[in-house]
């Protein structure tokens, strides 16, 4: 991780964050109080979803992931991460993965809350299993080295 890409992802976290303050500040002017309370539970929702990124990682896993994230976000997908047993993300870098699998499975759907796991076998290769709301069956991707 470089200073540029420290940068990048503290520039979208803030203008995230500025939108959700845009949208409380729009409920509160036209005096929907149980709007404000509904939106500012999801974004604590949210926020207990990624303490899995910083609680269970190392600093370098944890920011590739928030990364993914925030770049799943960007395109409309809301993705949470139910399980992170990996040790090493070079093969994930390279492939841009979980966000590539992601965005194929969800294809063109909207407003889709996807559910990530990833499981790292011995030999190296990491499974990702992604649940899509409404989906019966997760999608199973192998990423190999």
């Amino acid at each position: 991780m470089n200073d540029e890409q420290i940068v990048q992802i503290l520039r979208q976290a803030r203008h995230e964050w500025g939108n959700h303050m845009q949208v409380i500040s729009g409920y509160l002017d036209l005096e929907r109080a149980d709007e404000v309370r509904r939106y500012i539970q999801s974004l604590a929702q949210e926020l207990a979803d990624e303490v899995i990124i910083f609680e269970k990682t190392s600093p370098r896993v944890a920011f590739y992931f928030y990364q993914q994230l925030l770049l799943a976000r960007e395109r409309g997908i809301k993705m949470s991460y139910q399980d992170l047993s990996v040790s090493s993300i070079e093969t994930l870098e390279k492939n841009q993965e979980p966000l590539q699998s992601v965005v194929k499975a969800v294809g063109s759907v909207e407003d889709s809350h996807v559910a990530v796991a990833l499981h790292q076998s011995d030999q190296g290769g990491i499974v990702i299993y992604i649940s899509i709301d409404g989906e019966p069956e997760p999608t199973v991707v192998s990423v190999m080295e």
